[in-house]
């Protein structure tokens, strides 16, 4: 890829890429909600505990996130990159979660409904959410069932954990970028750090959960970043990615249980999502739908196998959700992410090359 300029340029292979990894979550959620276990999800099976096709899905999804925004980063101020994440991230994460707290909450809570709405903390419960959408996973007063079947049965959405690393990464490039230090040599040490960390210490931060779930992804996102600064000066080259793809699966393989193993696949990913040989379906009619579709798998498969009850298996939570998500994502993304996103356009944040 030559030298952008002030252009940013724009890849539509990306928003493909993004809707399967937000299947993938889909898929993977639908054995643990259904069995509450992952133990029979296929790639689990094959590749031993912990190693689902929903955890790689989330590993894309911060792959992706990383190089696209590290460049949208190139451009503007602080406050403009800031403003922009924003943008992206909370006006579908507020409605999400009043739809969880105002309409799955009075439906699904031991309280019911009468209940629930005389309950008096909602506006605290919606206000804690949105500051902190880990906050969100468990709502109070709301279960899908008994919860001595498991303890999943008061997870609302347990897909909003990644939110939260989300943020403090954007929050770490907007550091970076007010220091001056967002390049390529500084987010080469920073990966380096994150990949051998989990070497020398399993559990770094064993009673600070937050920061721990802070060092197990935020190297993918990362990884990147780092890679767009190589795109930046090289083209993607073939050879690279094929070797990146074996070197990959020799890691899952013969080293399963290294936490960064996976990452070896980022290369062959971006290449693939910026080939201008590689065409991969258009969404141009469907837009970008896969961050809506994210925040809603989860409570729409705890939805679908509270439905079910005792016919619910994986196949049938995975069958019937999927769609609805999808139909979901693309009504978030039609009626309010996309216009939301034409705010960035203010003037006292238009964006300005930073960098040279």
């Amino acid at each position: 890829m030559q030298g952008l300029g002030n252009k940013k340029p724009f890849y539509p292979n990306f928003n493909t890429i993004r809707l399967v990894a937000a299947s993938m979550v889909i898929f993977s959620h639908a054995f643990l909600i259904s069995e509450k276990t992952s133990a029979n999800e296929p790639f689990m099976r094959l590749l031993g505990e912990g190693k689902n096709l929903g955890k790689f899905g989330v590993y894309v999804f911060f792959i992706t996130s990383g190089f696209l925004v590290t460049q949208s980063a190139q451009f503007g101020s602080v406050g403009g990159f800031l403003w922009r994440r924003a943008l992206r991230i909370y006006p579908a994460l507020v409605i999400c979660t009043l739809l969880s707290v105002y309409v799955l909450g009075p439906f699904f809570s031991p309280l019911g409904i009468g209940g629930y709405l005389g309950w008096s903390y909602h506006v605290r419960t919606t206000v804690y959410s949105v500051l902190n959408p880990s906050y969100g996973m468990v709502l109070p007063k709301v279960q899908f069932y008994d919860p001595a079947i498991s303890w999943l049965a008061t997870f609302t959405n347990g897909s909003l954990w990644t939110i939260n690393q989300e943020i403090f990464c954007y929050v770490v490039l907007a550091a970076l970028m007010a220091i001056g230090l967002l390049r390529a040599p500084f987010m080469a040490i920073a990966l380096a750090v994150g990949v051998t960390w989990e070497l020398f210490f399993e559990h770094p931060w064993p009673d600070r959960k937050l920061i721990t779930n802070f060092t197990f992804i935020a190297p993918y996102f990362f990884c990147g970043s780092l890679l767009w600064f190589v795109m930046e000066k090289w083209q993607p080259n073939i050879v690279l990615a094929l070797i990146s793809v074996t070197l990959g699966v020799l890691f899952l393989v013969f080293w399963p249980d290294y936490l960064y193993g996976p990452m070896l696949f980022a290369y062959p990913l971006v290449y693939i999502a910026t080939s201008p040989i590689i065409r991969l379906p258009t969404l141009d009619r469907l837009g970008d739908v896969s961050y809506g579709t994210y925040l809603y798998g989860w409570p729409v498969e705890q939805v679908v196998n509270h439905a079910l009850g005792q016919y619910s298996t994986w196949w049938t939570v995975f069958g019937i959700s999927l769609p609805i998500t999808l139909l979901l994502g693309w009504l978030s993304w039609h009626l309010l992410e996309k216009h939301a996103l034409r705010l960035k356009r203010i003037s006292f944040l238009q964006r300005q090359p930073v960098s040279p």
